[in-house]
């Protein structure tokens, strides 16, 4: 296991060191995956946020000895691509650390997408776990690799995401933004983002990928967006930090991945 240490800057995402991650290998098919459905198409190109030459950092594979460092670093993806839709499980299963309202998720990649599904599903599972996250509301997060579970992490590339989600919460293409799929059982995360980041949330990519799980599996929960600075002067987790840390009073936020970023 990697400790996890805090780091809250008034400009950068908070930066925390990941748990080890065990098994890997490739995903296995799960049955259960779905097609996306058919939708409207939306006509909008997303906007890459990203000079190009990010695209050059090398890919992680799961054998990789050095994960809490593969965490903290950008990946190369086209802010455009868009692949068939169909999702694999990532195996293995983790067990939530405390007693409390428990919530069992899956964690799917689309296949053809050249990002490290052993990876997200690490930082997924203890990113939720995480005292300064959604486990502070007494909720407790466990990873399964089967059928039956509370919800569903997607990792997608871009053009999936905004077929499943356009429809439902508006044209996510725009700003090229992750969703929570409200009527299906899936939190739609946006692999150019996981891959790319957002300037709006500064240079640390690890704190923002928190950032955007916490978002994301916070509306699963029932939060909806925030648009006033938090304590310190911290944008809070709901806040749109991938579009922009600036508060309705014109105020800009520090950038923060947590809901309650002074806990542990």
């Amino acid at each position: 296991m990697f400790g996890v240490g805090v780091a809250v800057a008034a400009a950068l995402c908070v930066v925390a060191a990941l748990p080890g991650i065990s098994g890997g290998g490739a995903p296995s098919v799960d049955i259960g995956a779905t097609p996306v459905p058919s939708a409207r198409s939306t006509g909008s190109t997303p906007l890459p946020e990203q000079p190009s030459a990010q695209r050059d950092l090398p890919v992680r594979a799961s054998a990789s000895q050095d994960p809490d460092t593969q965490a903290g670093l950008r990946f190369p993806l086209e802010p455009t691509l868009k692949l068939g839709g169909r999702f694999v499980t990532v195996p293995g299963r983790d067990t939530g650390p405390a007693a409390g309202k428990r919530f069992t998720y899956r964690v799917e990649i689309e296949e053809g997408l050249a990002l490290d599904g052993t990876l997200f599903a690490a930082m997924v599972q203890h990113t939720l776990n995480d005292a300064r996250s959604w486990a502070r509301d007494s909720l407790v997060f466990e990873r399964t690799d089967a059928a039956k579970a509370s919800f569903v992490v997607r990792l997608s590339s871009p053009g999936t995401v905004h077929r499943i989600c356009s429809p439902i919460v508006g044209d996510t293409s725009r700003s090229n933004v992750s969703c929570n799929a409200n009527g299906t059982p899936w939190v739609m995360i946006n692999g150019w983002r996981w891959a790319q980041g957002s300037t709006a949330c500064g240079d640390d990519i690890r704190g923002y990928r928190q950032m955007l799980i916490n978002h994301e599996v916070g509306h699963r929960l029932g939060h909806q967006h925030s648009t006033r600075c938090g304590p310190g002067g911290l944008a809070p987790v709901m806040m749109q930090q991938t579009k922009s840390r600036e508060a309705d009073n014109g105020k800009v936020c520090g950038a923060n991945p947590w809901p309650y970023p002074t806990a542990g």
